[in-house]
């Protein structure tokens, strides 16, 4: 019965590379499935557990893409900061391109939200923060992530948050890595001018971000009553709810603060992610964690 199982879970079963080698890796089971390939826990070489990606075969075969797929590797590889997941390997295995990184104990903010339903504050601003640290990093090395969701966010088990998946960066300088029209991300995180295909900077990550911590405070993303492209719409012209509005406890100032980071207008936004972070920690009377 597949009734109730994860989709790694069900990949599991069908998945003819466990128990296989792959360029020097051991495969030992699903932790994840997506559209652009697959994630494993392996054994590396020396020994050390890691997170396997490999692309999906087609992809394999797309230019584009797999100059994305590099370029996630660069990015990682190139940034240097405690909050994001870094790149130990990169190669090819039968013509399928992998990245090995660090294997994270402790699972995604995704899970862990399904888990609690929604977290205190002050745990979503700490989780913030972090985020915001590693955004910054990877906006320093050149890069805007453009694709923050809390899958994408993972905790190691002191609680300790790092962003992850890079393949939907795009490099601040303005290289694109799409086709003409192809708008990138995940629907209930992104921003208006990522629908509208237009130009990418750190406020795009930050209005993502935003949308993360209204999650992390009510339980669901800003606009999850709507459905399919609805969704888009309702990021383009919709006013998002404060998600404080029905909390206990929670300062006034907080709700106002959160959906700064959701102004349809990118220049009317926090212009990087630690400056959204700072704004949120002056909301509550705390001083942001150095």
């Amino acid at each position: 019965m597949l009734c109730g199982m994860s989709d790694a879970q069900r990949g599991e079963e069908q998945d003819p590379r466990i128990g296989t080698n792959v360029a020097g890796y051991l495969v030992e089971s699903v932790l994840g499935i997506g559209g652009m390939g697959r994630v494993y826990r392996a054994m590396s070489p020396a020994g050390e557990l890691v997170a396997l990606k490999l692309v999906r075969s087609d992809l394999a075969e797309d230019s584009i893409f797999r100059k994305r797929f590099e370029r996630e590797a660069k990015i990682a590889q190139d940034v240097k900061n405690p909050h994001v997941v870094p790149v130990l390997d990169t190669g090819e295995h039968e013509g399928i391109p992998y990245l090995s990184q660090r294997f994270i104990e402790g699972g995604s903010l995704e899970q862990k939200l399904k888990q609690e339903g929604r977290l205190a504050f002050a745990v979503a601003l700490a989780i913030c923060a972090q985020v915001a640290e590693g955004l910054d990093a990877l906006f320093a090395g050149g890069m805007v992530h453009r694709d923050v969701k809390p899958a994408n966010v993972l905790l190691d088990l002191d609680g300790t948050a790092l962003i992850t998946d890079f393949g939907l960066a795009k490099d601040s300088q303005g290289t694109a890595l799409t086709r003409p029209g192809q708008a990138l991300g995940s629907m209930d995180y992104m921003s208006p001018e990522q629908i509208r295909g237009e130009n990418v900077t750190a406020a795009t990550d930050v209005y993502s971000l935003g949308c993360v911590m209204c999650e992390c405070l009510c339980g669901k993303p800003p606009f999850a009553d709507k459905q399919g492209m609805r969704v888009l719409w309702a990021q383009l012209q919709d006013e998002p709810p404060d998600p404080t509005a029905e909390l206990e406890g929670v300062p006034a100032a907080l709700g106002p603060a959160v959906l700064r980071a959701l102004e349809k207008d990118a220049a009317k936004r926090p212009q990087s992610a630690g400056e959204y972070a700072l704004l949120l920690y002056e909301a509550v009377g705390l001083t942001r964690p150095a």
